[in-house]
């Protein structure tokens, strides 16, 4: 083993780890130029050298001169894969290299103790192994699809709760450990991470007691014509993603203080209509009517749009990538939901939520169906990659499946079984996506990641038609728009929102609790009339009570809106 006060055994920084990759870089940008961008202000600590089609020679020649500039910069550098490039540099470098290639106890042989020596490892077998070799940390991946490594397929990508399985394989109680083995070693994730996805890698990967120490990058950096900008972002990224894993979290919202609030925003922002004059009465409104764009199911869009239209929003059930762009500039939200998922509406979130993302409006995600089939769930991964989503909308297996737990179960868009904890799950979910999180089912969840509120409002005719899951995500959408306004909430573009998460924001909550309150307490309402005898009178009867919402109701419904206690 690695002999203690050995360079070996000094402290690894593996927090942004660059490997290069003179294929990737942009027109015109000299390889050792980008180099030493990259790591001339102190924002990666540890570079590896990759070469995948260079001679011996080539190699050896291109890593001297790259040691010159990670020695200027006292970075740390180690060899991708040659055990024979790695013998003659000095001994301060490092080598990393696979299971398919030379044995570690050959390289640590032929290297010496003292040399910093990592691994490679796609399965739990392959990491608790790696607890009893020689070798000094390990590269968990790939992470997401990636196309840097030759014969890797989508399917071999390990996703999140992959990559989770092995960050908590990584470590074991002393008791347990063989003398002179690890009790734990560090890691870092690999495989297509990037400023869009190194946040819900590092804490959707994470445990409670357990989070990968870094990431591992190639494009992200040597793509870039600007590879300082881009270190020092994903630097800003992974720190902040540490506090947020170390810190404990704790909340002073009250319900009493929230209903109050919603009923507050409520009053500023829907126009009720009143069934005697038959007229909107906006003599109490003050704030704009926000756009909803929906790209959602074919099946719900009509009662969706007629939701929306009845909370006093408008809606706009617009698929068309090519409008998407000139839709974001509109104030309001977005609204992703995978009911009916084709190509055309896939295409059109691609382009949508970004640019929502770039505007700084609230984007909700409802993932219908997500643990159904693999291709839904791999599609919500696709969405949360390329957009910060603002909250997400789902029942317990749609929530369990995002979460990797098989508690409940999809069976079609329904859901079947119960979450053991559904309070410290969605408070994971919110935490690992920076996201508000919305569980629906008999009792509702709503998050910011630090507080629960559990609501114990609506009526189980809800639960006896199509769409009105999706129309309450039209109405969630319309309630985090009027709370932005109304409480100045600013968002900021993509790369703002990576690195603060909208779950952040907490006035936001109120615009979400309250969308939440006026559509299950109108489902009572509509439940109740005496005209009302079955799923065919409930629907028209639902509009009606969403239209006619009185929020001087709340404060009679606020001992069914409690906290609840997450350990």
């Amino acid at each position: 083993m690695v002999q203690v006060g050995s360079f070996a055994a000094m402290t690894l920084d593996l927090s942004v780890y660059l490997v290069t990759g003179r294929e990737l870089l942009p027109p015109g940008k000299d390889y050792f130029v980008s180099l030493e961008e990259s790591i001339r202000d102190g924002h990666v600590p540890i570079v590896q050298i990759r070469e995948k089609s260079a001679s011996f020679q080539e190699f050896l020649d291109i890593a001297r001169a790259s040691l010159t500039i990670c020695d200027k910069y006292h970075v740390r550098m180690i060899i991708n894969d040659s055990i024979d490039v790695a013998e003659h540099l000095p001994e301060r470098v490092g080598l990393h290299i696979g299971q398919d290639d030379e044995k570690i106890e050959c390289a640590r042989r032929r290297l010496g103790p003292n040399r910093i020596i990592g691994l490679s490892v796609h399965t739990v077998e392959e990491a608790q192994a790696a607890l009893n070799s020689d070798v000094n940390y390990v590269g968990i991946g790939p992470c997401w699809p990636t196309k840097s490594k030759d014969g890797v397929k989508d399917d071999d990508a390990l996703m999140l709760c992959g990559a989770r399985d092995i960050v908590a394989s990584l470590r074991r109680e002393s008791a347990s450990t063989p003398p002179g083995k690890h009790t734990s070693l560090p890691s870092v994730l690999i495989g297509s991470l990037n400023a869009r996805t190194a946040r819900r890698s590092l804490l959707g990967s994470s445990t409670e007691h357990a989070m990968a120490d870094g990431i591992a990058v190639i494009s992200a950096i040597v793509s870039r014509q600007d590879p300082d900008a881009a270190a020092k972002e994903l630097h800003d990224i992974v720190t902040r993603a540490r506090r947020e894993h170390e810190s404990i979290f704790s909340s002073s919202a009250q319900p009493n203080e929230l209903v109050q609030q919603s009923r507050e925003l409520l009053t500023a922002h829907h126009a009720r209509y009143d069934c005697n004059t038959r007229k909107h009465d906006t003599s109490r409104v003050t704030l704009p009517r926000p756009l909803v764009q929906s790209i959602t199911s074919h099946v719900s869009s009509n009662f969706s749009a007629n939701i929306t239209l009845a909370f006093s929003a408008s809606p706009i059930m617009s698929h068309e990538a090519q409008e998407a762009e000139a839709l974001s500039y509109a104030q309001g939200s977005l609204l992703l939901n995978l009911g009916s998922i084709s190509s055309e509406a896939r295409r059109g979130m691609s382009v949508a939520g970004p640019a929502a993302n770039e505007r700084g409006k609230p984007v909700v995600l409802d993932p219908v169906g997500a643990g159904a089939t693999p291709y839904r769930l791999a599609t919500v991964h696709s969405i949360l990659n390329e957009t910060q989503v603002t909250l997400i909308k789902g029942n317990a297996a749609e929530i369990a499946a995002l979460c990797g737990s098989n508690d409940a179960k999809a069976q079609g868009v329904d859901s079947v079984g119960e979450l053991r904890s559904a309070p410290a799950l969605v408070r994971r979910l919110a935490r690992q996506e920076g996201a508000f999180v919305l569980l629906t089912g008999e009792v509702d969840y709503l998050t910011d990641g630090e507080c629960v509120i559990e609501s114990r409002c609506g009526s189980e005719m809800l639960g006896c038609v199509t769409a009105t899951g999706c129309s309450l995500g039209c109405m969630v959408a319309a309630g985090l728009a009027a709370a932005q306004v109304k409480y100045g909430v600013q968002l900021g573009c993509q790369t703002q929102q990576r690195r603060v998460p909208p779950r952040t924001h907490s006035a936001l909550l109120v615009g979400a609790l309250a969308a939440l309150l006026t559509f299950t307490i109108a489902s009572e309402h509509a439940a109740e009339r005496p005209t009302v005898h079955g799923p065919g009178s409930f629907i028209p009867a639902l509009l009606d009570e969403v239209a006619g919402f009185d929020p001087t109701c709340l404060p009679s419904y606020v001992e069914r809106v409690t906290l609840s206690p997450v350990s």
